[in-house]
């Protein structure tokens, strides 16, 4: 399996002004090489091959001295970024979404420069507390880890630090087994569920933050464009922002640890996300409801990182060799672990009473109970549509006594 290994760097003054001379020549050159396409297609109907830029880089490399400064390996990643972003463009045409042409990028949207072939291009020492970059010199490390073997690899400019990320092949380690299977249904009061009865909280970093936010937003909009203090107030709202990005990767770390370390199968509803978070602002003709508390449901989700939590479930499970599961999603907040009824009146808030059975548990408790049920249901590990009466995982007897919950979850 691959790993991302990301290591803190600490550059030197004169290494952050050539590391930031690169990131300019790189992005000079994807924004010169995007306007060549754009015109020629424009003015001639002609379609510039990939090939035709290599060559014609090579010779720019041969004229200009900027350019030829900076590493090939550097550039030629620039290129490929670019037949990406036509490849992305594309494909969003013929399955009619909305098409995205590339755009070209500015100096606060370009941020990353990449070695196709690392292991050939970085050099650590042999204590590894320092890297060998090209046209860099020795950049300090962090100190922690080993990085492994490593093929890919990329410097990455996060406000004002940099980090180096190395893709690490990693061997499968297996977990000792449990025994135990667990659905987990996630939301904004309460960030997880088990179906076990463990509640993981919210913690909200960005709702925590929000005062300290719009303090520094309002510090920024008080300065003069394009004046030095305005710079420096970006950069500290900028480093705010990272605080709480960095907060909530460490905690969405333990929690997803704790989750994979506890069983070996995990069940999760399988979200459309962009789809929960999409805008109510509607159109002129057909304006939306609920626009304003449409926005704060939506700013909740997103800072919730719904997403990046599953995200990094799939990833320690499959270094652990556990499975991870996806069901159907729909009803599953109404319908009752214990007897299978659907019924909106039996959710209370944040507690669930079936109004067909009596049962009695926390509602995002049951919702994680229905959602390792649907998993357990034949054929195994599908999930079933409550509307879809011809499979057999709908019938509401099927299963169900794998869905009943024991005697402390339901006190």
């Amino acid at each position: 399996m691959k790993r991302i290994e990301r290591v803190r760097l600490y550059p030197t003054a004169g290494q952050r002004r050539r590391l930031n001379f690169a990131l300019d020549v790189t992005r000079q050159l994807f924004n010169a090489l995007l306007q060549q396409r754009r015109d020629a297609w424009r003015m001639r109907r002609y379609s510039v091959s990939t090939k035709e830029q290599y060559r014609e880089l090579t010779a720019l490399r041969a004229e200009d001295a900027r350019v030829a400064a900076v590493y090939r390996e550097c550039q030629d990643a620039v290129l490929h970024r670019l037949d990406l972003a036509f490849a992305a463009f594309f494909r969003r045409i013929k399955q009619g979404e909305t098409p995205g042409y590339p755009r070209f990028r500015g100096h606060l949207r370009w941020g990353q420069l990449e070695f196709p072939h690392g292991d050939r291009a970085l050099k650590f020492n042999a204590e590894q507390t320092k890297v060998k970059i090209p046209g860099i010199g020795l950049v300090s490390l962090r100190k922690g880890r080993r990085v492994p073997t490593f093929g890919r690899a990329w410097l990455v400019r996060r406000g004002t630090h940099w980090f180096a990320c190395f893709e690490c092949e990693r061997d499968v380690a297996p977990l000792p087994r449990t025994g135990k299977s667990i659905g987990i249904d996630r939301g904004v009061h309460v960030l997880a569920a088990t179906s076990e009865g463990r509640l993981i909280g919210n913690p909200r970093f960005l709702a925590r933050a929000r005062l300290l936010i719009e303090r520094f937003q309002r510090a920024v909009s008080r300065k003069r464009r394009g004046g030095k203090n305005r710079r420096k107030a970006v950069r500290l709202l900028a480093r705010a922002y990272e605080r709480i990005k960095e907060a909530r990767r460490d905690f969405l770390h333990k929690a997803a640890r704790k989750i994979v370390n506890a069983s070996d199968a995990i069940v999760l509803e399988a979200l459309n996300l962009r789809s929960m978070t999409r805008s109510a602002k509607g159109t002129m003709e057909t304006p939306g409801r609920n626009v304003r508390a449409k926005a704060g449901l939506n700013r909740a989700l997103l800072d919730s990182s719904f997403g990046l939590l599953r995200q990094m479930i799939v990833e320690k499970a499959v270094e652990a060799a556990r499975t991870v599961v996806e069901v159907d999603p729909r009803y599953s907040s109404q319908e009752c672990a214990r007897c299978a009824n659907v019924a909106a009146e039996s959710r209370r808030e944040r507690r669930y009473v079936c109004i067909g059975c009596g049962f009695r548990v926390h509602a995002d408790v049951n919702a994680a109970l229905v959602i390792r049920g649907r998993a357990e249901l034949r054929p195994a590990a599908r999930g079933a549509s409550l509307e879809d009466l011809t499979d057999p995982r709908s019938v509401p007897d099927a299963g169900a006594e794998l869905a009943r919950c024991d005697q402390e979850v339901a006190a």
